[in-house]
């Protein structure tokens, strides 16, 4: 299923986009929640010094693996999706200050 998201109301279309990833968010959390209790209840306080240890590194291969992703979507957006590739190239304008800072522009 395939879904517009430059027509209808924005606040809808970010609603229903965000609430999967919230959902998405909240498992990880309690993923990790059940993880940490699972390992200090029956593997033991040095065990569960590593798990808590790597937290960070996951963190860090996530959100940068999150970062190149969402470093990708910008140029596929522009190129696959016409009616909205105006807008994206023009979005620079929306910012607050880009007239103040580079009134050229």
């Amino acid at each position: 299923m395939t879904k517009d998201l430059t027509k209808g109301s924005p606040m809808k279309l970010i609603i229903s986009f965000a609430v999967p990833l919230l959902f998405g968010f909240l498992f990880q959390q309690f993923y990790n929640l059940v993880d940490t209790m699972i390992v200090g209840r029956f593997l033991g306080v040095d065990d569960l010094a590593a798990v808590g240890s790597t937290g960070s590194i996951n963190f860090l291969v996530i959100g940068f693996c999150m970062g190149v992703c969402n470093g990708f979507e910008f140029p596929y957006l522009i190129n696959s999706v016409p009616e909205i590739t105006w807008a994206c190239a023009n979005m620079w304008r929306t910012a607050p200050g880009w007239d103040w800072h580079f009134p050229w522009l």
